[in-house]
Formats: C-alpha cells, sequence, structure tokens
C-alpha cells in the first residue's frame, strides 16, 4: 500500500484536524522541522496555503443550521485531493519518514509508524536492578498517544510499545507516570529539546490514562499586545516511567511530543 493512501486522512474532519496540526508542526523547532525533513519554504507556503483555503470553508460547513451544503462540501474534498497530488508529486512525507533520528511526535503528527522513531535516551545511567527484583524494567521507554480536547484539555494515554495497542498501562513494576510539560505559542524558535529545560513543569500520574488542563500554564506565554491575534497554543511532553520509592531507578525519558491545543 503506498504512503499516500494512508497518510493524509481523506475524511474532512480528519483532515481538518490533520493540516492545522502538521502546519503548526513544521515551523517548531530549531531548525525549523520543516527544514529538518528537507522541505523548502515553497514546499511550506503550499501546506500552508491548503489550511488557508481550508479553515472559512469549514467553518460555514461545520454550521449546520445554514452553512452545510453540498457544494462546500465538494469544495473541502477538492481541498484534501490537491493536498494529496500535491504530496504524491513532492514526496512530501516520504521526505519526513526519510528523516534521520526520527521522533515519537514526528511520527504522530504525520501518520507514520511510530515503530520508525527513537526515545529520548535516559540522562542518567540507571542502576542495575537486584537479581530478586523481577519487575524493574529500567529500559522500558513511554509511547504516549496525546489528544487535544476542546477548552485546553488534553487527554495522554502510556503505553509501553510504540503500536499503542489496547488498553492505556503502566510499565510493570512502575507506579508512576512521569511527565514535564509547558505550554507555548506555536512559531516559538527555542521549544525545549530535552527534559532538563527549566521552562517545563513537573507532574506525576498514578494512571497511564487521563486527563489534564493546560488553562493555567501561561508562564511561558508572552503578553500580546492589544491589537494582536493571538496565535494557535501547543504543549510539549516529555514522559518516562517512575518507582516513588526508588527514583534511583526511574526509567528513560521519552520526547519531546509536541501538540497543538484546541
Amino acid at each position: 500500500m503506498s504512503i499516500n493512501k494512508t497518510n493524509i486522512p481523506r475524511d474532512i474532519k480528519s483532515f481538518g484536524t490533520f493540516i492545522v496540526a502538521t502546519n503548526a508542526y513544521l515551523i517548531q523547532g530549531v531548525p525549523q522541522n520543516y527544514t529538518r525533513f528537507g522541505w523548502t519554504t515553497v514546499h511550506l507556503n503550499a501546506w500552508q496555503a491548503f489550511q488557508t483555503q481550508w479553515a472559512p470553508i469549514f467553518l460555514l460547513y461545520e454550521d449546520k443550521k445554514g452553512g452545510y451544503t453540498t457544494d462546500r462540501k465538494n469544495d473541502l474534498t477538492n481541498i484534501i485531493d490537491a493536498c494529496v497530488l500535491y504530496d504524491k508529486q513532492n514526496k512530501l512525507i516520504y521526505k519526513v519518514k526519510a528523516t534521520a533520528g526520527l521522533t515519537s511526535m514526528d511520527c504522530s503528527t504525520f501518520n507514520l509508524p511510530l515503530s520508525l522513531s527513537n526515545p529520548v535516551p535516559s540522562t542518567h545511567t540507571p542502576v542495575v536492578p537486584l537479581s530478586t527484583d523481577k519487575t524493574i524494567l529500567v529500559t522500558v521507554a513511554v509511547y504516549a498517544k496525546i489528544i487535544a480536547e476542546a477548552g485546553g484539555f488534553v487527554h495522554i494515554k502510556a503505553y509501553t510499545e510504540k503500536a499503542q495497542k489496547g488498553h492505556a498501562h503502566k510499565a510493570k513494576g512502575y507506579d508512576l507516570l512521569e511527565y514535564k510539560w509547558a505550554v507555548f505559542y506555536s512559531g516559538t524558535a527555542n521549544l525545549p529539546s530535552h527534559p532538563t529545560d527549566s521552562r517545563l513543569l513537573d507532574a506525576h500520574s498514578t494512571k497511564a490514562n487521563f486527563t489534564i488542563s493546560t488553562a493555567e500554564n501561561t508562564s511561558n506565554l508572552p503578553v500580546l499586545a492589544a491589537s494582536a491575534i493571538e496565535t494557535v497554543k501547543v504543549v510539549v511532553f516529555f514522559f518516562r516511567w517512575a518507582k516513588s520509592k526508588h527514583p534511583n531507578l526511574d526509567g528513560p525519558w521519552s520526547g519531546p511530543i509536541t501538540t497543538p491545543l484546541l
């Protein structure tokens, strides 16, 4: 099966989420992700143009009381087809797939298999567990699925496998999911690339499936001018499995995972 048949969603709502998320992600990082992927500014501008065309039509399409028409549905379908064709002609998602050091966020943003990514290595040398403790798995990374929800909420599902199958679950022998996170405006040039970044907040969860609110995490959001239009916000996460009683046996950090907020 061709990669172009699976990576770009064909249904209207899923494509809308995809084009917004990918455009926000492409301009993050230093260097910006689109450059890291081998895209040119022409490619970036074309990708942003698809979202520009999409947004006003989709708003009318969502208005079931008067804006929804077959013509608008067809207009949105035509934009999807044009995006698929542009990707096919320029091999843009293939370029993403071929990027060295692909991260889990690269994969999840562009609907690539998470097995292509590499977790961030641990920041310390794990202590070798006692042979009598059969439950300690110091090399198990966190593979997190991040789902943005309306109102600035984020639903987190954590797994021990890249495939992220079945129910979210903690690694055997660990009682906590530790995560470091922060909210930024999209386009911020120096988003955290390591869990030691001082701008990140430290938090823990006893569950592998939970929801958090990002509303009060504003310390990294500069004050905008009165006439300025607020840009899309993104949240950056790092995760690891942790032991409340034996922190020296915590697992390696995974991330960064960056997701636009709704």
